[in-house]
């Protein structure tokens, strides 16, 4: 069975990570033996990252895949004039990119967060002696430039109040808990945050906030949402119209 021994180049990891989660469990590995991948994971470095810091030098390198392991992070577009634009939030067990550019996307941690970054000679590697994570890796980069697509078309309503609605949505079907009352979203962002998920200023936001909360669209307590089952069945309802 063929071994990961060439990876012996990366950087080890310290005796603090070995509360990392296993690679085996995360679908991009799907199809790696396990013994391969305890390997690779005892060769790969874990860079924590304090919530709501910008990333750590060790995470701004260009040819890389960058797997997040624990956490939530943020990932901003810097559009040349306006605010910036959170596009994407990436979960544990996903990953984003530096591959063929300079730097990854400007990122900040929602959460504490840890993070692996693989070098461009590692992912070689691995779809050489295993094509199937090659096509993994497509999956999971398809799936973002998926969710992209569909930030860009929220971003373009021309409310607020209704870029903040889809973009609520969105993300509670991305990270949403099920409750009793409705769709719980746990990231505990704040006005500025959701500001820069939707492309608006902070006022903005909070004046829409305040329209979701009287038209029924939200429950609010503190910074914690929930979207009641009436309001989700009402935006799959518009969605199917609109298809």
């Amino acid at each position: 069975m063929a071994t990961l021994t060439p990876l012996a180049a990366l950087i080890p990891t310290g005796p603090g990570d070995t509360t990392r989660p296993a690679l085996a469990r995360l679908d991009l590995f799907d199809g790696i033996p396990r013994r391969d991948l305890d390997l690779l994971d005892s060769r790969l470095p874990l860079v924590h990252w304090p919530r709501e810091a910008s990333a750590p030098a060790g995470l701004r390198r260009g040819d890389h895949v960058y797997l997040v392991r624990k956490g939530r992070i943020a990932l901003c577009d810097l559009p040349g004039h306006g605010p910036d634009i959170t596009t994407t939030i990436v979960e544990p067990g996903a990953v984003y990119s530096s591959l063929g550019i300079g730097a990854p996307p400007p990122a900040i941690a929602l959460e504490g967060s840890a993070v692996t970054p693989v070098p461009v000679h590692a992912i070689e590697t691995l779809i050489t002696r295993y094509p199937r994570f090659g096509v993994n890796l497509a999956v999971a980069l398809t799936a973002r430039l998926s969710n992209l697509h569909q930030t860009v078309a929220i971003v373009a309503e021309m409310r607020v109040e209704d870029r903040l609605r889809r973009r609520l949505h969105q993300i509670a079907e991305q990270v949403g808990t099920a409750a009793p009352e409705g769709v719980r979203i746990g990231l505990c962002l704040t006005h500025a945050q959701w500001a820069s998920l939707v492309g608006a200023s902070r006022e903005a936001v909070t004046t829409a906030f305040g329209k979701l909360r009287l038209g029924g669209d939200v429950h609010m307590e503190g910074r914690a949402i929930t979207i009641p089952w009436s309001a989700m069945a009402a935006d799959d309802s518009g969605r199917a119209l609109a298809g």
